[in-house]
């Protein structure tokens, strides 16, 4: 069954090599408010809705083995390399605690999730390395990006200018209220440039949070070049295309996802 997806012109360029997309809430079984392609919050839909609707995943993105990080709002990261990957496939919960995944494998798709987060997906096309990585505000504070670009670098060799890093839907700074305890750790997760990516809100104890610009921020203190970085410009909150955990409580909306596999 065929689903409705978008694609990152950057990565569209390397179809040879690579298949990837970002899905939508359309094209799966899940009944509301979870409909209709949940890829998770298995614990409050169908379970077995959820599954089916992985499954359609899988199939549209056509790889053996399709993997899902835990998902901790962490800034831990996976690499799934030809020594591992066996191991992996025989564990029901193979990446406990993390919310990122990187590998050099074939036919091995990586699926990250999200419902205002950001879903990113990375490519070296040099090293043939492909990554998924979840990163909500926790993940953004605790620079998950970071992580997974100087993960690709120490475990397969990846030089930070041949990384292309690709930004799926999420909620953007006009809709992104916080309060002063989450503007407290940003201002410490990035002392210089937090005026940047903490923007003013007509009430002095709230603010609205620029992810964009502080995955920005760690894209330029990383290396990466600014030609191999994409935003897709959709606001997940505004989008209903998209599943909202603000917008419609985390309990109470599915999750969508992007997903890339090697060829």
């Amino acid at each position: 069954m065929k689903i409705p997806t978008l694609q990152f012109h950057q990565l569209e360029k390397y179809k040879d090599k690579i298949h990837h997309f970002v899905t939508t809430r359309s094209g799966g079984v899940s009944q509301p408010p979870f409909d209709t392609l949940n890829l998770g919050n298995i614990i409050h839909d169908k379970p077995e809705d959820v599954l089916q609707n992985r499954a359609i995943v899988k199939e549209n993105l056509v790889c053996d083995r399709l993997f899902i990080a835990d998902q901790k709002h962490t800034n831990k990261i996976y690499s799934i390399t030809e020594k591992n990957v066996e191991a992996y496939k025989k564990l029901q919960n193979p990446f406990p605690a993390s919310d990122g995944m990187l590998t050099d494998v074939k036919n091995i798709g990586l699926l990250t999730l999200a419902a205002d987060c950001t879903p990113i997906l990375f490519f070296d096309p040099v090293k043939n390395v492909i990554g998924a990585v979840h990163s909500g505000w926790k993940g953004t504070a605790l620079k998950i990006l970071t992580e997974a670009i100087q993960q690709m670098g120490t475990d397969f060799n990846c030089s930070p200018h041949t990384i292309i890093i690709s930004f799926g839907p999420f909620i953007k700074k006009e809709t992104y209220e916080i309060g002063i305890d989450v503007i407290n750790i940003f201002k410490e997760a990035y002392p210089i440039d937090y005026n940047s990516i903490i923007c003013t809100h007509p009430n002095p104890q709230k603010a609205y949070l620029d992810i964009e610009a502080a995955q920005l921020n760690q894209c330029k203190t990383c290396g990466i070049l600014s030609k191999n970085i994409e935003f897709m410009p959709f606001n997940t909150f505004t989008d209903n295309r998209f599943f909202s955990a603000r917008g419609d409580g985390p309990e109470q909306t599915g999750r969508f996802g992007g997903a890339i596999v090697l060829k």
